[in-house]
């Protein structure tokens, strides 16, 4: 393989890893990933605030409960004195202290419904959101998943492909070597081209009949006397 066959096929290595590279750091899926995470972090805020509510309506619930529990106990206390019937003081006293209590369990049974129904619909809200965080939980695992081999795919291609340059890069001789690192850092890794006829490839710029003159007296590459990239005049395997 010639030295010029030898600098095309190390700068197409490098286009090709350099490809990879950026795919390897922008796979749509990764990005995709991030929302989805990002989503999720909001998903379990709602989830604890949702939590929260269901926890107020279970305490209104048992609120409820309690004060129904405390009425009927004062009921039954009350109902235990003895009182004389002939001392009426008394007799009103306990009269309105029933009358009291049937109000409160009164109201009671009138608020019951109600805060057993946001508790239901507290708990189905919870119930919901648990269920649609647990899908959303899946579909990442199975995003990563999915990631991680993609990016398996293309890591491999860029062991195979890095193992392919230090091949190239190896067979050049130093001088070589450096003139192609210092012409790929300066044209951003479109250092080395072609000449079809007069006209290189990558500059488009014709030569003249003293330059042309100049590569036919080349070995294997020379200088572009405009763009000063390295064209290559004999790519011969």
């Amino acid at each position: 393989m010639s030295l010029g066959s030898d600098l095309i096929k190390l700068q197409e290595t490098d286009l090709e890893l350099a490809k990879l590279g950026k795919q390897l750091g922008s796979l749509p899926i990764i990005d995709e990933l991030g929302k989805k995470r990002a989503a999720l972090t909001k998903l379990r805020a709602e989830a604890t605030r949702l939590l929260a509510v269901r926890k107020d309506a279970q305490i209104a619930v048992d609120d409820l409960d309690e004060g129904e529990r405390a009425c009927h106990e004062a009921v039954d206390a009350a109902q235990a004195r003895s009182v004389d019937p002939s001392d009426c003081r008394a007799m009103r006293d306990l009269e309105e202290e029933l009358s009291n209590l049937a109000k409160r369990l009164e109201r009671i049974e009138f608020d019951r419904p109600e805060a057993r129904e946001a508790l239901a619909a507290a708990e189905e809200r919870e119930r919901k959101l648990a269920d649609y965080i647990k899908r959303f939980e899946a579909a990442i695992v199975e995003d990563t998943r999915s990631a991680r081999d993609q990016a398996s795919a293309i890591q491999a291609e860029i062991d195979e492909l890095s193992l392919r340059r230090s091949h190239l890069f190896g067979r050049l001789p130093e001088d070589v070597q450096e003139l192609y690192e210092r012409s790929s850092k300066r044209f951003k890794g479109l250092c080395v081209e072609r000449i079809q006829g007069n006209v290189p490839t990558v500059c488009r710029t014709a030569l003249q009949p003293a330059s042309m003159d100049a590569l036919r007296h080349a070995t294997d590459y020379a200088e572009c006397p405009y763009c000063h990239r390295i064209i290559v005049v004999n790519e011969q395997e």
